[in-house]
């Protein structure tokens, strides 16, 4: 042990430099690891997950799968299919505010409505209770030991009245059970569950197969039985289809607020992240590790002199390998253990420590400390093999060398940060591309949500705001465009053929449009009376450019009502995610509703905001203010481009601040072997600048070798990455110039120092005893 210390100790340096190295590369390429694992295995904690499957059926409005199943569809498959065991219908509560013991609560829990057989078909953890019998009654309830705790202390809440109040209605629920919060991943997102309703007709629904069972087979029975099988549309026939459980939390189309879902490139983007950055340590350690042996190559000659054999040589080398690896196995643990919290809030998971060390994640780690030790092992039986001969020619060929070259390692090391460079200013360029574009609406117009039993207040209230002077117009809607809106299922013949088309549907009052700063491209606007402009409705250009050959203003649109009249058309605007193309699409007039679209004068967002909450406090006191900006709610289309940007950047610094440090250990080991060629260079009349740019030529050399293999790469996979925006930026080269000009400016920052520093030296200090 005192050989291997001091050995570490002489080269201060570089063990340094393998030690961040490892020790972040090992934590980095784990702590990913463990959080793919924690997301693939989603739900797997259940009994049966994978004989779950999750119902869909064809949209009956369009095309696709939707999620939602009609009442009636289960129940007929599990009476009449052996292959169906069980089901379990699942549905989207909610309530307004909350009355526990005549205390009022806002803080609106996330509410599930499901079949009494909830906590029996899956596995959560009920404390308190029977399974089967929990949701029995129409008015049971069960809730979180989260919320048990809050709402009723250390009393046992078994028994316990519960009162939602939503839509002015109130309702008394009795707690019969209390479930804990898992701590294992799931895709349900809840607080309560309550006893499903028999008037919510379609709803989600999981199915349970016989173990054996075909899926391929049950969803040909589904065909063949459709005709029977009771679906949401009734005029448009359609089938049921069977998706793993597990997987559905993988589809990120719009579920409810109870469904949680995560987009799987996420998972492939932070992989390749936490290998890159692996790689780059790895590069740094057997770079380090080669200028280690050859540095000690005289070392070995004496011992080899001295009768020590090739098999003790590699003992001696590998047991500082396996110190420095050890060491950095336990200083990678520690550094887990603190960045953890960090990491979850990076990319939205719930990773403990108590994960952190599970069996399996400490076998994968030791499994890369492993192959690290096994490929040095390798390569250093190469190099003494290779090296050391009998008559030693070939070792005092390698203590003779005019220097220590930067190997391969060294070059993928700077092309992979050069890749990372690249890719981060891309996502970034186009990540300001989507929140700079026009989306066809004004982003500073506010959204205020009013309680359906005010109804009444809404029009007072949006009088009563337009009477501030930083106000510039309000309107009364159903929603705003990037909230909600519904669509409709229309058809009408072309040249003998059918033809099917479902535009999106907007309703607000005469305000509408110039509130949001829609812009009318042909015809008129709503007049603002409510019996003629009941009738009328405005479109979209991409509704319009749907039937070239006719003119829609004065007409109704194929497949519409007949006396529904288009009266104008209106430019396009974006009402979901940049990934797509803008839809057909209508607005209807309709002067009801409960949503006020609240339009600031320029800059005065912040004293429009003070002027909502002064009128509400005054007209809805007993409701929290519940408001958010249109621009707001389009950035929350596009929020997993956050974990994207937040990812890339802090990988992207780890990756930089590797290569430094590798380019300074290597930079002082150059400068170092070269002090007698430096000395009498400078002896025989070489300037100091002369010296600084013959010591970083090599350096900036292997950059530009690293910047040629990066850019390829990096363009290959920003153009795949791209694919996935409708509306995407251009691949700029100033891209791919400006990351290798930083890649060089990080390399010659980093080595300029030693240049500088053996540059000025005085010359008699390596010369005196030649």
């Amino acid at each position: 042990m005192k050989t291997i210390l001091r050995s570490i100790l002489r080269d201060k340096l570089s063990s340094g430099v393998i030690f961040i190295s490892l020790i972040t590369g090992l934590a980095c390429i784990n702590l990913i690891a463990l959080f793919i694992n924690y997301e693939l295995n989603t739900d797997s904690f259940h009994a049966d997950s994978k004989q779950i499957y999750t119902l869909q059926a064809d949209h009956p409005f369009g095309e696709g799968k939707i999620y939602q199943c009609r009442f009636g569809s289960a129940e007929y498959m599990k009476d009449n299919f052996t292959e169906i065991v069980d089901f379990c219908r699942i549905s989207t509560s909610g309530s307004s505010k909350l009355i526990v013991n005549n205390d009022v609560y806002f803080d609106k829990p996330r509410i599930m409505a499901s079949s009494e057989n909830f906590f029996s078909f899956f596995s959560f953890e009920l404390l308190a209770n029977n399974r089967k019998t929990v949701l029995k009654t129409p008015n049971s309830l069960v809730i979180s030991d989260v919320l048990a705790q809050k709402y009723f202390g250390y009393n046992d809440a078994i028994g316990q009245s519960i009162c939602f109040l939503k839509d002015g209605n109130k309702e008394d629920m009795i707690v019969t059970g209390v479930f804990k919060k898992p701590i294992q991943n799931t895709q349900f997102n809840f607080d309560i569950v309550r006893a499903l309703g028999k008037e919510e007709m379609d709803t989600y629904c999981c199915v349970r197969l016989k173990r054996g069972a075909s899926v391929s087979e049950v969803e040909k029975i589904f065909k063949a039985n459709q005709a029977f099988i009771p679906i949401i549309y009734a005029d448009t026939p359609g089938t049921h289809y069977l998706k793993p459980f597990r997987d559905t939390y993988f589809d990120t189309t719009e579920k409810s607020g109870i469904w949680q879902s995560r987009n799987k490139g996420e998972l492939w983007i932070a992989f390749v992240v936490a290998f890159l950055i692996f790689v780059i340590a790895s590069f740094n350690y057997f770079g380090l590790s080669r200028n280690k042996l050859i540095e000690r190559s005289k070392e070995f000659t004496i011992r080899r002199i001295n009768g020590g054999s090739k098999f003790r040589l590699l003992q001696v080398f590998m047991s500082e390998a396996s110190f420095l690896i050890g060491v950095s196995f336990l200083g990678s643990l520690f550094l887990m253990m603190w960045i953890a919290p960090f990491f979850n809030k990076l990319v939205k998971t719930h990773i403990t420590r108590e994960l952190l060390f599970q069996m399996d994640q400490i076998l994968l780690l030791s499994s890369v400390c492993i192959l690290l030790f096994i490929i040095t092992l390798l390569f250093t039986f190469y190099r003494i093999q290779s090296k050391l001969k009998s008559n030693f020619t070939g070792l005092e060929k390698t203590i003779k060398s005019k220097r220590i070259n930067l190997p391969i390692f060294s070059i993928l090391q700077l092309a992979t940060t050069v890749i990372l460079i690249i890719c981060s200013f891309f996502i970034l360029k186009q990540i300001h591309f989507i929140s700079d574009k026009p989306i066809g609406l004004d982003k500073s117009v506010i959204e205020v949500r009013l309680p359906v039993q005010y109804a009444k207040q809404v029009s007072i209230l949006r009088d009563e705001l337009k009477k501030n002077p930083f106000i510039n117009d309000v309107s009364i809607a159903t929603a705003s465009p990037v909230l909600e809106h519904y669509i409709v299922f229309l058809e009408y013949q072309k040249n003998g053929i059918q033809h099917k088309y479902t535009p999106a549907i907007f309703e607000g009052d005469d305000r509408y449009i110039n509130t949001l700063g829609i812009k009318l491209s042909r015809g008129t606007a709503f007049s603002g009376n409510p019996v003629a402009d009941k009738k009328k409705c405005l479109i979209n250009e991409s509704l319009a450019d749907r039937f070239p050959e006719i003119n829609l203003i004065g007409r109704s649109i194929p497949g519409g009502v007949k006396d529904q009249i288009v009266i104008g058309i209106v430019k396009d605007f974006h009402y979901s995610s940049l990934k797509s193309v803008v839809q057909p699409a209508m607005i209807k007039y309709k002067n009801t509703g409960f949503h006020l679209l609240v339009k600031p004068i320029d800059e005065r967002q912040a004293q429009t905001q003070e002027a909502i909450f002064q009128a509400w406090n005054k007209f809805i006191p007993d409701y929290p203010l519940n408001i958010e900006s249109i621009g707001d709610r389009f950035e929350w289309y596009h929020r997993e481009n956050n974990n994207y940007v937040k990812l890339l950047g802090a990988c992207c610094i780890i990756s930089i601040l590797l290569s430094m440090i590798s380019l300074f250990a290597n930079s002082y080991k150059t400068t170092r072997y070269r002090t007698k060629e430096i000395g009498i260079r400078k002896v025989n009349g070489a300037k100091t600048y002369e010296i600084i740019k013959m010591l970083n030529k090599e350096f900036a050399k292997w950059v530009t070798i690293a910047f040629i293999i990066a850019c390829p790469i990096a363009y290959y996979a920003m153009s795949k990455w791209l694919e996935n925006f409708a509306y995407k930026t251009e691949l700029s080269w100033w891209i791919f110039a400006l990351s290798g000009i930083i890649a060089l400016g990080i390399a010659l920052l980093t080595v300029s120092f030693q240049s500088w520093r053996a540059a000025t030296r005085n010359p008699v200090e390596s010369l005196r005893y030649e």
